[in-house]
């Protein structure tokens, strides 16, 4: 191995008669680098994308969201946000009553979905519920045109008669605070307001129609929501990911499609290693002769140029590695890439480089680049010593 790896490096760094040769090996290595850098870069986006989703869904709603079977929402709902914590793998069950509505100010009208909260259990983007009042998404807020102090008209779906015929259940709630979630529609379309107050600031008693559930693995939470359907059989528990199964369904098929595409650069220049090592083989027949004269065996020939091949795609690894990592770096620190947050719920692309992925990465192009050294090697290794030298 030691002379195989000698004469490989002789051969790759030596100034050669036919610079051709090593600019295709230059080549090789470049479109090794852009191929690994590309996948990194691409698979760092879509993994930012997805995790940045993911936690966004699961900080405005829960792993798992639990809802009645009867619509008549849950009655003892704190009994069953007791009973569901006492399961080994809950962290915490709180309560949400979700009502349709409008909200209307002086300068515009909006839809608006009041969540009503217990106080006491809120979701940390729901902030602060004890001060009464209702407490609105900023860009709502924004879009309303009010501060925290005034008031605005909320339009309840009920109807309720009046000496002009029947109208839509009107009632003027005083604006306490804002939130901000990073989730777009939760930021623009929602309001929150304590639960035990609802008869105070709505005139009617909310039904809790759906219970939020954390637990300590959310990776599971398919499989502790079938443990919870078989123990609380008058409720419906649906996981986040079922809940957004179209959403990340989508991104996992991207993430194949795109690795798939990209990857295509790494077999283009694997092609430019084969290329090389052949015209390699071509210039040197002289000196292999002369070494398989000298008592060098066919297999160290054929070694000697798929270590050569593979040091070209360990260097275009390596430096499309750092060159990936380096690039999603600056693109998340500097927020390089901006998207519309109205379609897309973020405002701009994060990238996470994940270890396993990026070293899958690596590992992929330096079998492609091994692969791509078998037959120029085999034939190295095929050449007749005698007729390689016989008019030296």
């Amino acid at each position: 191995m030691k002379f195989s790896f000698f004469v490989a490096l002789r051969y790759l760094f030596s100034r050669r008669k036919q610079t051709f040769i090593s600019v295709i090996s230059a080549v090789s290595i470049l479109g090794i680098t852009i191929g690994v850098a590309s996948l990194v870069i691409a698979l760092a986006l879509i993994s930012g994308f997805h995790g940045e989703i993911q936690g966004k869904v699961l900080k405005a709603t829960s792993a798992i969201m639990a809802s009645p079977v009867s619509p008549d929402g849950v009655e003892d709902w704190k009994e069953v946000c007791l009973s569901l914590e006492k399961m080994p793998f809950v962290k915490r069950a709180y309560p949400q009553a979700i009502i349709q509505a409008l909200a209307s100010s002086r300068f515009a009208i909006k839809p608006l979905m009041l969540r009503g909260l217990d106080p006491e259990n809120a979701p940390s983007w729901a902030g602060d519920l004890r001060r009464g009042g209702i407490v609105l998404g900023e860009r709502l807020m924004e879009e309303l045109g009010v501060e925290p102090g005034e008031y605005i008209t909320v339009y309840l779906p009920d109807i309720e008669l009046t000496p002009f015929g029947p109208r839509a259940r009107a009632r003027k709630v005083k604006v306490v605070g804002s939130f901000y979630s990073g989730l777009y529609i939760l930021d623009n379309t929602s309001g929150a307001f304590p639960l035990n107050r609802g008869r105070e600031l709505l005139s009617l008693d909310p039904v809790v129609n759906y219970i939020n559930i954390d637990v300590d693995d959310i990776y599971r939470a398919e499989e502790y929501a079938e443990v919870l359907s078989k123990k609380f059989p008058d409720l419906m528990f649906t996981p986040w990911n079922v809940i957004n199964r179209t959403l990340f369904e989508s991104l996992k098929l991207e993430k194949k499609v795109i690795f798939m595409v990209i990857a295509l650069i790494v077999i283009v220049a694997a092609l430019n290693i084969i290329a090389s090592l052949v015209l390699l083989v071509m210039e040197k027949i002289k000196d292999i002769g002369i070494l398989m004269s000298m008592g060098a065996r066919k297999r160290e020939i054929a070694r000697i140029f798929m270590i050569q091949g593979t040091i070209i795609g360990f260097i275009g690894v390596v430096l499309g590695e750092i060159i990936g990592i380096a690039a999603s770096w600056a693109a998340t620190t500097f927020k390089l890439i901006r998207i519309p947050a109205d379609i897309y719920q973020i405002g701009h692309v994060p990238f996470h480089v994940r270890p396993l992925e990026a070293l899958g990465v690596g590992i992929f192009a330096l079998l492609i680049s091994f692969l791509s050294t078998i037959y120029p090697a085999l034939k190295a290794a095929k050449i007749d010593p005698s007729e390689a030298i016989r008019y030296e």
